[in-house]
C-alpha cells in the first residue's frame, strides 16, 4: 500500500508542473470602473481568473461587481487549415507580430473583462 501511494504521488508531481496559473492584471479606469486582463492556456481559466479578480476587487469595497463588457481573444499558434498557403501566411504573421509570445508559455488565451463595483 505504501509503494502505491509513493507511485501515485510521483505521477502527480509532473502534472502539477505542467499546469501554470493564469496571469491576471487589474487596471482602474477614469470613470471608476476597472478592467481585468487574464492570460492562460485555456479560455475558461482566463475568464474564471478575470471574473474572480472582479469579484474580490468589489468585495473589498463591500460591493458587488457588474460586468460591462467581456472580450476573449486566442493568441496562440494559428490552427491548421486546409489551404497550405493560408497556413503559411498565418504563421509568418504570427512570428512577425510585435507581441510574439514565448513558445513555452501557456498564454494562448487572453480575456479582458470591463466591470464596475456597485
Amino acid at each position: 500500500m505504501k509503494h502505491q501511494a509513493i507511485l501515485v504521488f510521483s505521477l502527480l508531481i509532473p502534472l502539477a508542473a505542467c499546469t501554470t496559473a493564469p496571469t491576471v492584471s487589474l487596471m482602474p479606469q477614469e470613470d471608476g470602473s476597472f478592467r481585468s486582463v487574464a492570460t492562460s492556456e485555456n479560455e475558461q481559466q482566463a475568464l474564471g481568473s478575470s471574473l474572480s479578480l472582479a469579484e474580490s476587487t468589489c468585495r473589498e469595497r463591500n460591493l458587488r461587481h457588474a460586468v460591462l463588457n467581456a472580450d476573449s481573444h486566442y493568441r496562440g499558434l494559428p490552427l491548421r487549415t486546409a489551404d497550405p498557403t493560408r497556413q503559411e501566411a498565418e504563421l509568418v504573421a504570427y512570428a512577425n507580430s510585435p507581441t510574439f509570445p514565448s513558445l513555452t508559455a501557456n498564454d494562448d488565451y487572453q480575456v479582458k473583462v470591463h466591470f464596475k463595483c456597485m
